[in-house]
Parts: C-alpha cells; structure tokens; sequence
C-alpha cells in the first residue's frame, strides 16, 4: 500500500452522496475512509478505498489536507466509527448471562443490553474500556478515573 501526498488528494461529495476522491492518475467513487489502527492510533493512518474495495492509498494524517478534505475524512469516519462515550454510570446488573446498563453517554441516557459482563466489557488499557451490547453496538469509557466517584464504584463492582 502506498502513502497518499495530501496535495495529491481532493476529495468531494457526488451528487447521490458518497464520497469521491480524485487522485492525479485516477478517480476512486463510492469511497470509503477506514481508521487502519481504531483503538491506538484513531487519528493517524487513514486507508481510502473505492466502492469495489480496492485500495486507493493510506494517509498518515490529516495534518496537511485542505479545509474542505478534511471536513469530509471527520464526517466519513464519524459516520463508521459511531462510539458514543459513557460519562456516567447508573447502574450494572447481571442476570442469567446477561447485564443491562443504564448509563449517561455523550449522545444522550441510553440503557444497553449487554452479555455476561466479561464477555461484554474489553479492557484497552488500563482505564480505557470498550463495552459491546447484544446488538453490536459498541460505547467506550475512555478514562475510567474520570467520571464521578459513584459511577467508578459502580464500574468497579461489576
């Protein structure tokens, strides 16, 4: 795979809504922007690939895309890498293999339906979690020692 030059690359929305990127030698439609390390590196190594699934080339950064370029990489990846961040804890319980959440986010109060908490629950570091619901929809807790005293309890207990 090769490194895409910044200057090289434009991209732009076509007319049915997807994205385009327009390269010197060639035209990618239907173009899909993926974070080639999610977890560790979410804003560095962006891989753009056309509708077919081809690989177009990798970005390092967004650091030198035009205004335009990089508003549309954000919306792209904003778009598949939906995350909704927990910033408070209600409550956790587990019964019978399975745990239901009732927790503040980011986007709003949300209660999920996760497996067993063992199964639901990936630990990225040690204050970083990734909770996975029944449906594949997933929230993170981004620093555990952040939220408030009582929804760390409640983590904590789990």
């Amino acid at each position: 795979m090769s490194f895409l030059p910044p200057e090289s690359l434009k991209l732009e929305l076509a007319p049915d809504g997807t994205l385009r990127a327009l390269l010197p030698d060639r035209c990618g439609m239907n173009v899909q922007v993926l974070r080639a390390f999610p977890l560790s590196r979410d804003n560095q190594y962006f891989v753009i690939r056309d509708g077919k699934n081809q690989e177009l080339g990798m970005l390092e950064s967004m650091r030198d895309l035009s205004e335009q370029n990089t508003r549309l990489l954000k919306d792209s990846l904003d778009n598949r890498y939906f995350l909704p961040q927990i910033t408070k804890i209600y409550s956790i319980f587990e019964k019978f293999g399975s745990s239901q959440w009732d927790v503040d986010t980011d986007r709003g109060r949300v209660q999920i339906a996760s497996k067993a908490l063992h199964e639901a629950i990936t630990e990225l570091s040690p204050v970083r979690f990734l909770i996975r619901d029944n449906e594949d929809n997933r929230f993170e807790i981004r620093d555990v020692t952040a939220l408030d005293e009582e929804s760390q309890k409640r983590f904590a207990g789990r």
